[in-house]
């Protein structure tokens, strides 16, 4: 929803683009390290069940943007940037092959996959030694030197695309609440026992998102405050849970991923508030027949595939 809002309404000073973008980086993080380290899902299961939930609806998308694109007045992708696409690597392809608008925001999503192998081979490392790996530790030491990995690429002149949609960089987003929420998911002491420490934390990692603060203080500062608040929100007042809670919301994250792919060309293909506001409805739309037709008819179908094929095979005799 911030996402839409920052692309579709008019936001002055703050990018609630970015700020949505990066809550769902921890968000990803926290609820990784629980499948991966605390509920020690098998990584036999882990991805195929993030492929199915991921690929079917982009490589449509994808595929729909590029069979389209001399209809799209320059917005879509040609071959290069396509294949970059649905390969995972267009946030380091884009100085090689130049970028698609109608495909521009596919670089997050290559960060996350980026962080899936990651964790996933931490989590093997960590199974194959019983458990004795640091897995918080780690996490956090690789943040730590992914942030200071965007500090020094800035400070060296690179802008915002050329540095924050490299994975070496933004998945600090990711691995930082993973770490947090290892390190938090039991009973946290001091001022981040407070029910309100999520709100106030929360609150302070929207201020660091207004444009006028620098980007390596953005996801670092920012990003710890809004890692911090997302891993202690369930400490929230009834209230506020109640809120989170509320059918529009757990409805509007159902349908979050198709949401995400198809919002971008419309959002593109905005000239003015006005024009972009007006093709908001319609994107909404095309989501929610993706989601229908494409992202939950394919999901089902592969993880039928799975379990399957990981059910164990009945005893003889």
């Amino acid at each position: 929803m911030s996402v839409l809002v920052g692309h579709f309404v008019t936001t002055k000073w703050l990018n609630l683009g970015r700020f949505g973008v990066e809550l769902f980086f921890v968000l990803s993080g926290r609820l990784m390290a629980e499948i991966l380290f605390v509920k020690q899902v098998p990584l036999a299961s882990f991805f195929p069940r993030r492929i199915s939930r991921v690929y079917p609806a982009l490589l449509v998308f994808c595929t729909i943007m590029f069979l389209a694109a001399p209809l799209l007045n320059g917005q879509g992708p040609d071959l290069k940037q396509y294949l970059s696409a649905i390969t995972f690597t267009a946030n380091y392809a884009q100085g090689l092959v130049g970028r698609s608008p109608a495909l521009d925001h596919i670089w997050s999503l290559c960060v996350e996959e980026h962080m899936y192998v990651l964790l996933g081979l931490v989590a093997l490392w960590s199974r194959s030694r019983d458990g004795e790996v640091p897995v918080a530790t780690i996490c956090f030491g690789l943040a730590l030197a992914a942030m200071v990995n965007g500090l020094l690429q800035t400070l060296a002149g690179g802008g915002y695309n050329e540095v924050y949609w490299r994975s070496d960089v933004r998945g600090a987003s990711i691995l930082l609440a993973a770490a947090f929420y290892l390190k938090l998911r039991e009973e946290p002491t001091g001022l981040l026992a407070s029910p309100w420490a999520a709100l106030v934390l929360g609150a302070l990692g929207l201020v660091f998102s207004f444009d006028k603060v620098p980007d390596p203080v953005k996801y670092s500062l920012g990003t710890a405050c809004v890692a911090l608040s997302l891993c202690l929100a369930h400490r929230l007042p009834a209230v506020l849970l109640n809120l989170l809670q509320h059918p529009i919301l757990i409805r509007t994250g159902l349908y979050s991923y198709s949401l995400y792919l198809w919002q971008q060309p419309f959002y593109k293909a905005g000239h003015n508030a006005v024009s972009k506001l007006a093709l908001l409805p319609i994107a909404i739309v095309v989501a929610l027949v993706s989601f229908y037709l494409i992202e939950q008819p394919a999901r089902r179908f592969l993880n039928g595939l799975l379990e399957r094929r990981l059910k164990p095979a009945p005893a003889a005799g």
